[in-house]
């Protein structure tokens, strides 16, 4: 395939186009034979590093709509090898959809299901290149994979479902039935839905309001979950990152609990003027002893209380609020570089880090200063940034994250001086 590759014209490599759907007018689909002879290959260019895939060209075009219409906008040529691009897919991923245009079969070995991650991006891939059969498929191994973990896709995958497919696809259909189901049976759904973009929650209501709601009788014995952010690989599809804050989410819960007939009310007001004392003139305000910033700065709190301090904000990092969930959510767990698709990442990254590692020290007490625990929090945002390059979502999704790392960080004294009770005395 290489020796092929490097007598290809100079001319011959063309970037294929990417359509946001396939091409609705194609050219007629040609009749196809193995019997026949097929000289004419495709090389196709796949992912950044452009790892080379070898199509019979005949054949490509048989299977795909997207090169059919593309080969047919270049007409007839005498070049015997045509190289294109595809560089937003993985060379594992166009393994899968290689294997199934030869052979009609996804999955190689069916005990080993690939992750959501990769059959959202298969997907995709058949419905770009208009591959007969090959989202269908997808689809089908998408309901192994539930079957096999008992687990529907993490909240962040199911949002780029959202944001990255066509409406009324059978990919966001499928994945918004699966989340209307874990809505009506889970008892976290209040906090599932805090975590959804207000259009994904809207389209989710739509899609409830279409089923049976009456109780089911005999319910599964062990009924599929949501899979948390921990439990699988996030780390590339980093869209579902906002600007909320803890004030953003407080407000929120805040407002969840007025009464729904008296929108904007606090709870037992009925009128802002009604049972309203009479202004009084404010007592001046007492002077506070010893609160101002500077002085915080300058108390010598001890290692242990820094300690605790640092142990809490780890703590509300892992388990909430929601704002914390999508910001560390791909920074969670240890980088796999086979299962996340960066085999190289290892050789770029010499010291890894991951948050989970980060509380396993602290809880073994591997912590003897907040330096060292401050050291090893910037090591995560050191290797994003050292693989990542700027402008990547991971990138964002680091770059976010750190700047809030680093204000909580920066109240330390603030909070440790409220909570031993010294700030206002």
């Amino acid at each position: 395939m290489s020796t092929m590759a490097a007598h290809a014209p100079a001319n011959g490599i063309a970037d294929a186009p990417t359509p946001a759907a396939p091409t609705t007018t194609v050219a007629e689909k040609p009749s196809f034979s193995w019997l026949q002879p097929h000289p004419i290959f495709v090389i196709i260019l796949v992912g950044p590093d452009e790892q080379p895939f070898g199509l019979q060209k005949d054949f490509l075009c048989h299977r795909s709509d997207h090169y059919r219409s593309h080969f047919a906008e270049k007409g007839a040529d005498d070049t015997i090898e045509n190289m294109v691009r595809l560089p937003d897919f993985t060379a594992d991923v166009f393994g899968l959809a290689q294997n199934f245009l030869y052979t009609g079969v996804l999955l190689v070995d069916e005990a080993r299901v690939p992750s959501y991650e990769s059959l959202v991006s298969l997907w995709n891939l058949g419905h770009k290149l208009g591959i007969g059969g090959l989202c269908d498929k997808t689809l089908e191994a998408m309901t192994d994979c539930r079957r096999l973990t008992e687990r529907i896709p993490a909240t962040p995958l199911l949002i780029q479902v959202w944001r990255d497919t066509p409406e009324g696809s059978s990919i966001r259909l499928l994945l918004l039935s699966w989340a209307a189901e874990y809505m009506r049976s889970s008892d976290a759904r209040a906090e599932f839905a805090k975590s959804l973009p207000q259009e994904v929650l809207s389209e989710l209501v739509v899609t409830m309001s279409s089923f049976d709601m009456s109780p089911v009788a005999h319910p599964p014995a062990e009924s599929p979950s949501i899979a948390p952010a921990s439990t699988l690989p996030p780390r590339k599809n980093v869209h579902y990152l906002d600007d909320a804050s803890d004030d953003d989410a407080l407000n929120n819960i805040k407002k969840s609990r007025r009464p729904s007939g008296t929108p904007g009310v606090a709870v037992g007001s009925q009128d802002p003027t009604l049972g309203r004392k009479p202004s009084r003139t404010p007592l001046p305000k007492p002077q506070k002893r010893r609160s101002s910033a500077a002085y915080l700065e300058s108390r010598n709190f001890t290692t242990a209380q820094k300690m605790e301090f640092c142990a809490d904000l780890l703590n509300r990092m892992l388990s909430g609020p929601g704002f914390w969930t999508r910001l560390v959510g791909p920074f969670k767990e240890p980088v796999d570089p086979v299962e996340d698709g960066v085999p190289d990442y290892l050789d770029k990254v010499k010291r890894p880090m991951d948050l989970n590692t980060i509380k396993a020290k602290m809880d073994r007490r591997d912590y003897t200063h907040e330096d060292e625990f401050v050291a090893d929090m910037r090591q995560i945002f050191d290797n994003c940034f050292t693989y990542w390059a700027k402008g990547d979502p991971m990138w964002a999704a680091g770059e976010k994250l750190q700047r809030t790392f680093e204000d909580k960080y920066s109240h330390m004294n603030k909070w440790i001086a409220k909570m031993g009770g010294d700030e206002g005395e």
